[in-house]
């Protein structure tokens, strides 16, 4: 199982496969909010290591949802982001410390198993008239959502389960988790550099301006993409893309055991 997992890739077709990536990547976070890691992670994990893939993946989620929010600002909901951002800032200093004294398969099997069942749940509660939203909410949200993404690198599966009980989605979900995503994406950064410094992927200079250059094209194709996608197909994409990071880290932490 190892053997089949340990794929080595040259720095330069690793570079080529990470930019194409970021294109498809930033697009899909900026057509519904979310997915830039779920899509990134795996790849830059595979072509250049995992810690590689928390350096890159949280400096160019930074980048792309930067760009996005002038686009963007009229419809973020400041409100909710003022609720969410700190505490899933402080929470995920909390996951890291957890990560860092358990077994990192048997937290990605039951996290993920935890996330798949949440998102179940909460799309069967959305189906109902009740809505659960307010401060305590959003703050409890904003934790899991930290805690779980520097836990085993799944945030996206609270996020989902939070905008479904609230009943928050459209312009303003998609908006406003770009602003959210330039903190977290940071301060998961400077957190996970103090605990695990160094991995960065052997590029040249230019290698970076290049993955820069397609970051930004992304952002420039996501505009008309977002334009051309009905609210109910990116609510749709949100749910399938968390089912899919629920599914994924429990696939590694599965493959991880049988190791």
């Amino acid at each position: 199982m190892g053997d089949l997992l340990d794929v080595r890739v040259s720095p330069e077709l690793g570079l080529l496969i990470t930019c194409a990536s970021l294109v498809i990547a930033t697009i899909a976070q900026r057509v519904v909010g979310m997915g830039f890691g779920i899509i990134m992670a795996p790849v830059v994990a595979i072509v250049a290591g995992p810690l590689a893939a928390v350096l890159v993946v949280n400096i160019f989620a930074a980048l792309a949802c930067a760009l996005m929010v002038p686009s963007l600002w009229r419809d973020i909901d400041w409100r909710r982001w003022c609720w969410l951002t700190p505490f899933a800032a402080i929470a995920g200093a909390a996951g890291l410390l957890v990560a860092r004294t358990s077994d990192a398969d048997v937290l990605r099997v039951g996290v993920g198993t935890a996330a798949i069942l949440s998102v179940i749940v909460s799309v069967r509660f959305a189906r109902a008239d009740h809505v659960i939203d307010g401060p305590a909410v959003r703050a409890g949200s904003g934790a899991a959502i930290g805690f779980l993404n520097s836990l085993v690198a799944l945030g996206a599966p609270a996020i989902t389960v939070y905008s479904m009980l609230s009943r928050w989605s459209g312009p303003s979900f998609s908006a406003t988790m770009q602003p959210f995503w330039v903190v977290v994406s940071l301060v998961t950064l400077a957190q996970r550099q103090v605990i695990a410094p160094g991995g960065a992927p052997a590029w040249p200079w230019w290698g970076w301006v290049a993955a820069a250059v397609a970051t930004i094209v992304g952002t420039l194709a996501a505009e008309p993409v977002a334009r051309r996608i009905p609210p109910r197909v990116a609510r749709l994409g949100v749910i399938v893309l968390s089912l899919a990071s629920g599914i994924a880290v429990t696939g590694v932490g599965i493959a991880g055991l049988l190791a």
